[in-house]
């Protein structure tokens, strides 16, 4: 069952695609990283995270600050269309909720960056975070809490894709545990790179599958129209 519509309130169509279109923009601005690839950062994407490009001393952090704050606002704008017609059991409530809570963990690192820790030899030796960058438990509520409360309440082929993304993401950020144990930089910036495009994807699957919802909707609609004709056709 979808959210009840005011009388006042646009066509759940245009929702539908309003809340699609700010899934994708979240989506593309949320793997901005890949730019480093067209632009010089100097950085090794295979070992260093991706909040480094933001630091302070790089040439480019003003365009990873900004991919970062407008996938942030993307996320935050989505919830209330999203609310609109996501379904009234809680498990679709939750998913609006965590979506938000990404958006606002987002918008707090655009404006809280890693600090450059400057060293006698050149550049930032490591850069210096805070909670919002260091904690191993803020990827867990953005990237593992979503997909299995999605996981929970979507079915056929819908579910199985979740899963699959959820299974990286439980990959990945095992790795980046147990190489934070370890005090080892080997390929995290690698692992936290597949997160974020695991992400993405989610969030493409979730721009479809929002508007497939009217094509469902449309076409059972269809269906039970023309089984009424058939009963109204049938002699008696």
């Amino acid at each position: 069952m979808l959210s009840g519509q005011h009388r006042a309130a646009p066509p759940l169509s245009a929702v539908r695609r309003l809340t699609a279109a700010l899934m994708i923009v979240g989506a593309v601005a949320h793997s901005g990283f890949l730019l480093e690839f067209f632009l010089d950062t100097a950085l090794s994407p295979w070992h260093t995270l991706p909040a480094y490009l933001a630091v302070g001393d790089q040439p480019y952090r003003d365009v990873f600050r900004t991919v970062d704050w407008i996938a942030g606002c993307a996320f935050v704008l989505m919830c209330p269309p999203l609310l609109r017609i996501a379904p009234v059991h809680w498990l679709g409530r939750l998913t609006v909720v965590v979506i938000f809570a990404t958006g606002v963990i987002l918008l707090l690192r655009t404006a809280l960056p890693l600090e450059c820790v400057p060293v006698a030899a050149g550049p930032c030796d490591a850069p210096a975070g805070h909670f919002l960058h260091s904690s191993v438990l803020l990827p867990a509520v953005q990237y593992i809490l979503g997909p299995v409360i999605v996981a929970a309440w979507w079915h056929g082929w819908w579910r199985v894709t979740v899963c699959g993304l959820l299974a990286v993401q439980l990959v990945t950020w095992t790795v980046v545990i147990v190489l934070g144990w370890l005090d080892l930089g080997w390929f995290t910036g690698l692992a936290v790179r597949v997160q974020l495009v695991a992400c993405s994807t989610l969030l493409m699957v979730g721009a479809v599958y929002v508007l497939s919802m009217g094509t469902s909707r449309s076409s059972g609609t269809a269906r039970r129209d023309h089984s009424r004709k058939r009963v109204v056709a049938c002699p008696e």
